[in-house]
């Protein structure tokens, strides 16, 4: 199982903001997408989600042409999409929000009962607003309705930006939890990415919409060896 991106040609409307991007999510494994803002890093989630048309290129996941889906059927096609922002309804409750993200599939309720009990600190807040949770438990709750539709591949948008540092080892724990399960994991990350380097096997830097890197990532936490791929990229 994994998920594989070949020449990759997206935009907005006839502006086009990818250029023939690559990149493949094994399942069992965390692969980090790299790249300062305005690297087209959005634009390659929302293509993939279904938000956007692939003007060229491939989405394939298990072999199956993903390039014409709706937001719904890749959802349905196993492959879960967790947004950096705008990513719970907060006038809904915890429960609320699982039920919402998972009325489209077979046992529904089984399915959330199985997420509530993966995230016990959601559990415990089931009839909270989604409003009243703080950051790092919001992000929880993001991650939490992705996981309710069973993906195998899921991708994760900056989830630990801005949180305090236990909800950053948190996430990092349950999601290295998750791959240790199977699941392919692509992490897009911007800031401080040290810490999701360190459990990442593999590294996608991207620039101006194309890739300009593809290393191991352990390699980039060898001293001065990320600042020095960064500042590559710029010149």
């Amino acid at each position: 199982m994994q998920l594989e991106i070949t020449s990759l040609k997206s935009g907005y409307g006839k502006v086009q903001i990818l250029h023939g991007v690559d990149l493949i999510v094994p399942a069992g494994e965390i692969t980090t997408v790299l790249g300062a803002n305005g690297a087209g890093k959005s634009t390659l989630i929302n293509t993939i989600a279904g938000h956007l048309p692939v003007m060229s290129g491939g989405i394939h996941h298990n072999g199956q042409e993903m390039n014409m889906l709706s937001p719904l059927q890749t959802c349905k096609a196993g492959v879960g999409i967790v947004p950096q922002e705008a990513n719970v309804f907060a006038e809904l409750s915890v429960k609320d929000n699982l039920r919402v993200s998972s009325f489209a599939f077979e046992g529904a309720d089984e399915r959330v009962k199985e997420v509530l009990k993966r995230f016990p600190i959601l559990g415990e807040r089931a009839d909270q607003l989604a409003s009243t949770l703080s950051g790092g438990e919001r992000q929880t709750l993001a991650i939490a309705t992705a996981l309710v539709a069973g993906p195998d591949i899921l991708i994760l948008d900056e989830p630990t930006a801005g949180l305090a540092p236990i909800f950053v080892d948190r996430i990092v724990s349950w999601v290295c939890e998750l791959v240790q399960e199977g699941m392919g994991v692509a992490w897009v990350v911007e800031q401080n990415p040290e810490k999701i380097l360190k459990v990442s096997q593999k590294a996608y830097v991207m620039d101006a919409g194309k890739n300009s890197a593809t290393i191991d990532s352990k390699t980039l936490l060898q001293p001065g060896r990320l600042e020095e791929i960064l500042l590559q990229v710029h010149t």
